[in-house]
């Protein structure tokens, strides 16, 4: 995943640069950041309890050669922290990922008003899982290092040409630990998975 960034970057700035005049009507930048209100399915927790970070960077770009298209693709890298708290036992499960989420989206109202939908793919960069203040490596080393399809939803509202507020929505479809717990689609995809929502601010250039 650390190879990702110089990548994304080097791609947003050949694009940039090889069609400036194209680029400055069809690419937008943004940067963003906010707080994420996490919890793990399948942890017998089952609500919203554990607070994270989330910030990242993010273009977008129309579909077609309509650069007035109302549909446009979205590519974010984030840094992102999910996890749970289980107070019956003062457990602590923190988890933080770097992700690449993949939108399609729809923009209103002269691009001020933003909806998306799309998946975020993510590689686990630090896990760490306490039960009355005791680390427990065992269950740390059950998170798997891939969290392979969480689906995200997106909705965005600019108050001005650059500055909006951002909510996001995230729910794994693909377990994210080994072991016991709940399931998605099929019983064989067992254990726990991230959900979250999200809120924060997003500037755009």
């Amino acid at each position: 995943m650390k190879k990702f960034i110089p990548v994304f970057l080097l791609i947003v700035c050949h694009l940039s640069l090889s069609h400036p005049a194209q680029a400055q009507g069809r690419f937008k930048a943004s940067v963003f950041g906010g707080l994420n209100i996490c919890q793990l399915d399948g942890d017998d927790a089952g609500r919203y309890n554990h607070p994270g970070l989330r910030a990242g960077i993010g273009t977008s770009f129309p579909l077609g050669s309509d650069i007035h298209s109302p549909w446009k693709m979205i590519v974010e890298l984030a840094y992102t922290q999910k996890g749970s708290h289980i107070s019956e036992n003062n457990g602590e499960i923190s988890l933080q990922y770097v992700e690449l989420p993949l939108m399609l989206g729809f923009y209103a109202l002269d691009d001020h008003l933003r909806f998306a939908a799309g998946v975020a793919p993510a590689v686990k960069v630090g896990c760490s899982v306490t039960f009355g203040g005791v680390n427990d490596a065992p269950q740390e080393a059950r998170f798997r290092t891939i969290d392979w399809l969480p689906v995200t939803l997106s909705a965005e509202y600019l108050f001005s040409d650059h500055l909006g507020v951002f909510l996001r929505y995230q729910n794994s479809i693909v377990s994210v630990y080994n072991g016991i717990g709940s399931y998605r689609i099929f019983r064989s995809n067992h254990g726990a998975f991230n959900r979250l929502l999200g809120v924060g601010l997003t500037y755009t250039f």
